[in-house]
């Protein structure tokens, strides 16, 4: 189930059967490596917040996921960004860039096994984030981000288990590794894309919200 360049994808990240971040990209590539989509500037995406509209972490850590929430139809903020889910492992890579095209860094978000579905004319790509996330600088620098909400939320229902932290962590560790290599996704491709002008802004599907098909 090859998808084609430009062809539009939702990358949803959820739990429980419940999409709760969903991102609309389209293919830059879809092949031994994985798949790699473009997810531009003002792009529809799905996130959910306060019953008033706020982000999630306008409020502590420890209120953050006892507050009722609410799915909001809102747009990527900022420069857009590569997304990469490889054909292996469970961690998916993110380019960021600055206003002005340059490369920022690298983002590396740990995550469960994809579900990869095609269903009624929408293709998906399913994930349940696993908070821990891994930061790479251009020259290959990489730190630990958001360990205290990896912390809070493991063993929460629906979530990893405390079992589970030791190859999560090693999932960012190796993530590092390869940073500090210049191996792997990591190696310069993708620093310097532009997208092609001629993409027109795609459309968030109706079905954006079909049960969410990962596990934590």
């Amino acid at each position: 189930m090859a998808w084609e360049i430009g062809d539009t994808v939702l990358i949803r990240y959820g739990r429980l059967g419940v999409a709760r971040f969903v991102r609309v990209g389209r293919v830059l590539a879809d092949d031994d490596d994985g798949l790699t989509v473009w997810v531009g500037e003002g792009w529809p995406q799905v996130e959910y917040v306060l019953p008033d509209g706020r982000d999630l972490r306008s409020v502590p850590l420890g209120q953050r996921f006892e507050l009722e929430r609410r799915p909001a139809v809102t747009s990527w903020r900022g420069p857009g960004i590569v997304h990469h889910a490889p054909a292996a492992g469970d961690w998916s890579v993110w380019w960021f860039f600055e206003p002005d095209g340059a490369f920022h860094g690298w983002y590396g978000n740990l995550e469960s096994p994809r579900v990869r579905w095609e269903a009624g004319g929408v293709r998906a790509v399913d994930s349940s984030d696993r908070a821990l996330d891994v930061l790479v600088a251009p020259d290959g620098t990489a730190r630990w981000k958001d360990e205290d909400e990896f912390e809070v939320l493991t063993g929460r229902p629906g979530r990893w288990s405390a079992g589970q932290v030791p190859a999560i962590r090693a999932d960012g560790e190796h993530l590092m590794r390869l940073a500090a290599a210049r191996a792997g996704v990591f190696d310069g491709r993708w620093t310097d894309f532009r997208p092609d002008p001629a993409w027109p802004v795609p459309q968030l599907p109706a079905a954006w919200d079909a049960p969410h098909r990962a596990e934590p």
